[in-house]
């Protein structure tokens, strides 16, 4: 009798057993369905997966999860209303809150920048909210269970992100999409996006910014004209400082040990400098096959860019970016491993391409990348826009692991009226490719 109570079974015959599964299963499709993961069609009795599910699949999500990302979710998300979505992922409804801790949540809570219902202290979310603060904030945590905790929030908070991504990359959020790398950026190195990105370094405090100046380093060179000013961006100090062990020691010898010294100058060493080219590849009416085209990415501050800029692509056709990346730093130190200080546990240093377009605020494609050694390749198909006229799309280069080293980089291009014959050839292309 038990274990009939237990699993509200009527009977332990084949009939009841059978109607209590078929129960169990139309329970499940019901909640998957109500979670936008699946569609039912009751007619020819199929179930079709949707892009929910297929999301909640990969990265082993509740489907509670994707729901409330659905439901949550924005165009134009801020940081602070991502990282409260993150923190009521269902994969935290377990995070423990032991006896008194609520009272423990108040107090750190009080000392953090975002606010938190303050009803809600004994809430395992409120508490993944409160810990992922107090990691971006470097705060010192009262105990060694919240450390525990800790770790626990941030070994989850990377896949639910993931998530998170392809969630607005698939609705085509420009905004929320480079917001939620900007965060993943944040949960690796503990900072937040706010910070000096120079923070991120080894043995580097605050009051250690002021010392980095280039004429310190012996920098009185074209390149460096606020030579009075501290060096303001960690892209600047890797430029600086790379292959130059005398120009950290010139600025902070005073100030760090030997030791000190070399390990920052190892991290320094292998952050990634990449240098991009970018080519566009189709089919053109006048081109008698695939052509490439050289993109001028410059950020003109007047606005007008100069006609040879302007890339003339048919309206209304797939064409494909071609990425070339290169590694060029001069000190090569090739550890695949991100450089990370406050990140549980080890984490490759990969990159994300983003091609949107600005004006609509809208996301054409995207594409996970790893670890660049030397040298990589990507691409990236689109679709031109169906109206004639210049429009500027922009590639955005994101780490998955580092604040700072993202790379923008604009390529404007001239629709021109669609081309029958392009089109053509450019489905025998596919054929082609798909027959190979």
């Amino acid at each position: 009798m038990l274990e009939l109570s237990f699993y509200n079974l009527d009977g332990t015959d084949h009939d009841s057993i059978n109607k209590f599964l078929s129960g169990l299963v139309e329970k499940a499709l019901y909640e998957l369905q109500c979670s936008y993961c699946i569609e039912v069609e009751e007619d020819n009795r199929s179930i079709t997966p949707l892009t929910l599910g297929r999301i909640s699949s990969y990265y082993y999500l509740s489907h509670n999860t994707v729901r409330m990302f659905r439901d949550e979710l924005k165009s134009e998300s801020t940081i602070p209303e991502l990282i409260e979505i993150l923190s009521n992922a269902h994969e935290y409804a377990e995070l423990p809150v032991r006896h008194n801790e609520d009272q423990i949540n108040g107090d750190i809570a009080k000392k953090l920048p975002l606010e938190v219902n303050p009803y809600s202290y004994d809430s395992s979310h409120t508490k993944a909210h409160i810990l992922l603060q107090a990691h971006f904030c470097q705060m010192a945590l009262p105990s060694t269970d919240y450390y525990t905790d800790t770790k626990s929030v941030l070994d989850q908070a990377i896949r639910i992100l993931q998530a998170m991504l392809d969630t607005v990359a698939d609705q085509g959020w420009l905004v929320a999409t480079l917001q939620i790398i900007t965060l993943i950026q944040m949960v690796v190195q503990g900072r937040w996006n706010h910070d000096n990105s120079l923070l991120t370094l080894q043995h580097m405090m605050p009051y250690h910014i002021n010392c980095l100046r280039p004429q310190n380093a012996g920098m009185k060179k074209k390149g460096f004209p606020n030579l009075k000013n501290p060096i303001g961006s960690l892209p600047e100090m890797i430029a600086i400082c790379d292959g130059k062990f005398d120009a950290l020691m010139a600025m902070l010898g005073e100030e760090m040990g030997r030791t000190e010294l070399d390990q920052l100058y190892h991290v320094l060493c292998r952050l990634p400098q990449i240098d991009i080219n970018l080519s566009v590849k189709g089919w053109w009416k006048d081109g008698s096959g695939d052509q490439e085209i050289k993109p001028v990415n410059i950020h003109h501050t007047s606005g007008v860019r100069p006609d040879e800029d302007w890339i003339q692509l048919h309206a209304d056709q797939e064409y494909v970016l071609h990425v070339d990346m290169r590694k060029i730093n001069k000190t090569r130190k090739n550890e695949s491993r991100a450089f990370t200080q406050k990140f549980p546990k080890p984490k490759d240093a990969g990159w994300i391409l983003v091609l949107g377009e600005i004006e609509n605020k809208e996301v054409i494609a995207l594409k996970r990348i790893g670890y660049i050694r030397n040298q990589s390749k990507s691409q990236l198909a689109f679709y031109t826009p169906e109206k004639t006229g210049r429009v500027i799309y922009t590639l955005y280069m994101m780490s998955d692991a580092y604040l700072g080293l993202d790379q923008q980089l604009d390529i404007p291009l001239e629709i021109l009226p669609a081309s029958i014959e392009s089109q053509v050839n450019t489905e025998l292309d596919d054929l082609d490719f798909g027959d190979e």
